[in-house]
């Protein structure tokens, strides 16, 4: 059989996705961009969070020109229903019934409250498998405890070992867990879909996204555990490495420089020209060297300031007032092929402007370009991993607001033309 003629893993599966903002969103688009029908369930008369975050489209804020909602939900198709109208929850319960799959992430109860809780859905749909995906899970004191991915760093613990060992704990300037939970609630989600193929039972999941955050700490909580030791915040250093930290260069660009092993010292060695200070008693082993962070970062900082150039300075260059040869300076990039010549591990700290750029993820084809009806051509982020046989299609651009009401409403709710216009005039789709 042909690579063509092969089905897509999810294809063939309905879900009727409630999900909001990052976690959820996520799960469900793993889904769509495989073959799964996905259809996000949303009203306007209380927006999905994402939908009112930037950046939007020519900077103006509208509900279809969010690319941060965008990107969470291409393949994806979009129904708008009033929950609050009296026919909005038949109305969904009628698609959930056609449906394989239901994903949420709303806090405890908000669910039951509109009659969509999990034994109601399931008197519809028997081998409905649904995933609820709170903070915190169903139960327990935090159970109802509302927030985002910034509160949920704090709550698991990444705030606390990031920052500066002398200042406050300041989180990783990104709602950090909404990228790592997603991968633990997809993998449930299919283990479930598996449990569902071989018994033909139904599965309800609850899935907290602090417990799934919490397994990124995994060496703090272990050294706590095994050791007794609490691990502070340690800035770019590292409790394994030295140097690891990142460094300026004379062009404003940085470097980020880790040697873990002897090999990569010795490398990093041959690269600066053996300097004096590199040899220094308390620099001869690793271990020693953990403890001399400060002191490398002062000579790196100093060497990386005075041994490289812009582009348009020129390349080599003699210091005024010194005597003697020329003195070798290095573009930022020239500064990283020579250490990567000399095996030390480091990179150039990259913009957006760059990672859109970067040959490596041009080569694997990360980025999608995918048309939006109101935001035009645009980028946008595919799956990380590549199936050989069944591989990525990101179909089409993240829906607009009840852009597939006419799909989703005749076809698969099964209501008429004229109970379509009659209930879009009484406000059910609002």
């Amino acid at each position: 059989m042909t690579q063509q003629a092969l089905k897509k893993p999810f294809e063939g599966l309905r879900v009727a996705d409630f999900a909001w903002v990052g976690v959820g969103p996520t799960v469900s688009k793993y889904l769509a961009d495989h073959g799964a029908e996905v259809i996000r369930i949303e009203s306007s008369t209380y927006p999905e969070a994402l939908r009112r975050v930037g950046p939007f489209v020519n900077d103006i804020p509208n509900l279809d020109g969010s690319g941060y909602y965008a990107n969470f939900n291409s393949s994806k198709l979009g129904m708008s229903v009033n929950f609050k109208h009296p026919r909005g929850p038949e109305l969904v319960k009628r698609l959930v019934a056609t449906c394989d799959v239901v994903t949420e992430s709303y806090t405890p109860g908000t669910m039951a409250r509109f009659g969509f809780d999990y034994e109601s859905l399931r008197a519809i749909r028997p081998d409905l498998l649904m995933v609820s995906m709170p903070l915190y899970g169903q139960t327990g004191p935090w159970a109802n405890y509302m927030g985002y991915g910034h509160v949920l760093q704090a709550a698991a613990g990444y705030n606390h070992l990031t920052g500066w060992e002398d200042g406050p704990p300041i989180g990783t300037g990104i709602a950090y867990t909404d990228f790592l939970v997603p991968h633990f609630a997809a993998i449930a989600v299919i283990a479930a879909l598996d449990y569902r193929r071989r018994t033909g039972k139904g599965q309800y999941i609850d899935f907290s996204q602090l417990e799934a955050g919490v397994h990124g700490l995994g060496t703090a909580i272990l050294d706590w555990t095994a050791n007794g030791h609490e691990q502070i915040r340690l800035g770019n250093h590292d409790m394994e490495a030295a140097p690891h930290n990142a460094y300026r260069c004379r062009d404003g660009r940085w470097v980020a420089v880790a040697c873990v092993t002897e090999k990569h010292w010795e490398g990093l060695k041959a690269a600066l020209g053996r300097p004096e200070w590199c040899d220094m008693d308390r620099m001869r082993r690793r271990w020693q060297r953990i403890g001399e962070q400060k002191e490398i970062d002062r000579h790196l900082g100093f060497w990386f300031e005075d041994y490289t150039r812009t582009e348009a300075e020129a390349e080599f260059q003699t210091e005024e007032g010194v005597e003697g040869p020329p003195v070798r300076k290095f573009t930022t990039k020239q500064v990283v092929e020579l250490f990567q010549s000399f095996g030390v591990p480091c990179g150039i700290v990259q913009s957006a402007e760059e990672m859109h750029a970067d040959p490596q993820l041009a080569h694997r084809g990360h980025y999608w370009k995918l048309e939006h009806p109101y935001m035009g051509l645009r980028t946008y982020d595919g799956p990380a991993f590549r199936l050989s046989r069944t591989p990525t299609e990101l179909t089409k651009a993240a829906p607009m607001l009840g852009e597939d009401n006419e799909y989703v409403y005749k076809e698969l709710i099964g209501i008429s033309d004229d109970e379509f216009a009659e209930l879009m005039a009484d406000g059910a789709m609002e």
